[in-house]
């Protein structure tokens, strides 16, 4: 009997990260990638966002299994929050395997354990009866790969994060031509190719290099403060290699970056490095400072942040401080959401006076599919139908723009640009059918992610918390006895974000006596206490506007104790 295959994303299309895609063959569910992402700053309060999960744990009993193309957040990240609700076994590389396990110990959920299935870069295996092949590609996460799961339609190919690579210096990072041209002479029923860099001209090969921009600075007999994002396994494999032709010395600059380092070298074995590499923290004042290069792993914004610290001299360890002397290498590019802080942070630096290489974009690539790598896969895949994927919608048009364009067959008629919860259903001897949202009924809403932890995506939650930012709040809180009909503790005002300090004890005042004649009211009468926190909300918004012309966020707390 024919395979019915039903493909849709929960997140990744029109976005930069959260892949989450769903290729549903029948009655079985294949997850590729299950990701998170960074909230920009319409977002506040929240550290990252997921896919919904709602389909895949309504589902989990037909998830055959989640496959990790590489060991990156943005693929990565979000498993850890839905897999006690919808376990599967989870297949990766080994490398992949060690990065997600020492994520989990960073998170604090060892008690977490994956049912891995540990993968080859290039292997072939069967899942729930059906062929899966795996082809290695080369990205900055040491053995990424792609893959290709067989139906009786033809092959589904899922690209992962790749370049056209032939020259890789480590096997970790070649792309694995030959597995991939074996897998393509078979008919390719869809390809899925990433879209982050589609804009750009040409190969993204060699441009990714950074190596010789850095030689001379680590040639140059001083010492180093080296940045680096930890998921850039590539680069940090480049920093290791110069540091090995110089005969320098790694000292860690905090316990993260010591506790990812032992995780890297461990996933990726990466340049043979050894204990004798390191120094130790009682040792960095014993070594000779033009043999030291001072590391700073980090993530996201953090990275920054700390950079911060270090200038400002509040750093936990006060004996490392930038010198006019020291060279201080940034290989850390900011995205979009945290450039300026990236900008106020590198411009402290620059007020050290030390020596500053500061790698940008139009000094090297990121290590995704430029114009002619996305070439290079179609015309080697040559697919039936072509679903760009991985990127903002303006990167998946140029993706599909530039599929139309190749002359390989592929036209408006088979290159498909969804959005999330869109499906796009095959079935034997008909045309594919594109499922909008409001038929498929999935939830595509992001779930988020703060301090308190998990929590779905809810307008009210956002708007308050935009209003927090721009007008500030108001929180006051009481104590107070049903039995006795008075306030036994309080009230208690605290106001943040919207008044000058010269001004705050008149409101003050006001806004507390509000308070209490709204609760003294309410108490008399034996009144509705949720009902007399709304009204508190409206009189003392309609003061505090009358007042000085803010909307701050007010929140009256009424604690009752009998």
């Amino acid at each position: 009997m024919a395979d019915k295959i039903k493909v849709f994303a929960l997140a990744g299309l029109d976005e930069d990260g959260r892949d989450c895609y769903v290729i549903e063959i029948n009655n079985d569910i294949f997850v590729i990638d299950c990701g998170q992402t960074l909230p920009d700053k319409t977002i506040p309060g929240v550290d990252a966002l997921l896919p919904n999960f709602d389909y895949l744990i309504k589902n989990s009993a037909r998830i055959k299994a989640y496959i990790i193309t590489h060991g990156h957040d943005e693929s990565m990240g979000a498993l850890r929050h839905i897999y006690k609700y919808a376990p599967a076994p989870v297949y990766c590389t080994r490398t992949t395997m060690t990065i997600m396990e020492g994520q989990l110990a960073i998170y604090d959920q060892q008690k977490l354990h994956y049912d891995f299935k540990i993968i080859n870069p290039s292997d072939d295996i069967i899942i729930a009866n059906r062929r899966v092949r795996f082809f290695q590609t080369c990205h900055n996460a040491a053995n990424s790969c792609g893959v290709a799961i067989s139906t009786s339609l033809g092959n589904i190919v899922f690209t992962g994060d790749f370049i056209i690579n032939f020259a890789a210096e480590e096997s970790n990072y070649k792309f694995d031509l030959s597995m991939a041209n074996e897998i393509a002479k078979e008919e390719t029923l869809l390809l899925m190719a990433e879209s982050k860099n589609a804009d750009k001209k040409g190969y993204c090969s060699p441009k990714h290099r950074s190596a010789d921009l850095l030689d001379s600075s680590f040639k140059a007999g001083k010492r180093l403060f080296v940045t680096c994002y930890w998921q850039n396994m590539y680069r940090i494999r480049e920093i290791i290699r110069l540091l090995k032709k110089y005969g320098k010395k790694i000292f860690c600059y905090d316990s993260y970056t010591y506790t990812i380092m032992n995780q890297i070298v461990a996933a990726t074995g990466t340049g043979s490095l050894t204990t004798s590499d390191f120094i130790k923290k009682e040792d960095f004042l014993r070594i000779k400072k033009n043999d030291l290069v001072i590391l700073l792993v980090g993530q996201n914004d953090d990275i920054f942040k700390e950079i911060f610290s270090l200038v400002n001299n509040t750093n936990a360890d006060k004996r490392i401080k930038i010198e006019p002397d020291d060279i201080f290498i940034n290989t850390a590019v900011p995205r979009p959401s945290f450039e300026t802080i990236a900008t106020r942070a590198m411009d402290m630096v620059y007020r050290t006076n030390c020596e500053v290489v500061w790698l940008k974009n139009k000094d090297v690539s990121a290590m995704h599919a430029n114009e002619d790598d996305i070439r290079f896969i179609i015309n080697l895949f040559k697919p039936k139908y072509y679903l760009p994927v991985r990127g903002n919608y303006t990167k998946i048009m140029d993706n599909a723009k530039l599929a139309v364009s190749l002359g390989v067959g592929l036209n408006h008629m088979n290159v498909f640009v969804l959005d999330n919860g869109m499906q796009l259903i095959f079935e034997e001897n008909k045309r594919p059918v594109v499922l909008p949202n409001e038929v498929t009924g999935i939830d595509v809403s992001p779930t988020l992610v703060d301090g308190k932890g998990v929590t779905r995506y809810d307008e009210e939650i956002i708007e308050s918390r935009l209003k927090m930012g721009v007008d500030g709040a108001v929180v006051i809180a009481s104590t107070i006895s049903n039995k006795e009909k008075r306030i036994i503790a309080g009230p208690d005002c605290q106001m943040r974000g919207f008044v000058y300090v010269k001004e705050a004890e008149p409101l003050l005042k006001s806004i507390t006596q509000i308070y209490t004649e709204e609760i003294n009211g309410c108490l008399k009468k034996g009144g509705d206490i949720e009902a007399t926190k709304n009204t508190i909300k409206d009189r003392i918004r309609w003061f505090i506007k009358r007042e000085n012309g803010r909307e701050p966020l007010i929140e009256p707390i009424v604690i009752v104790v009998d």
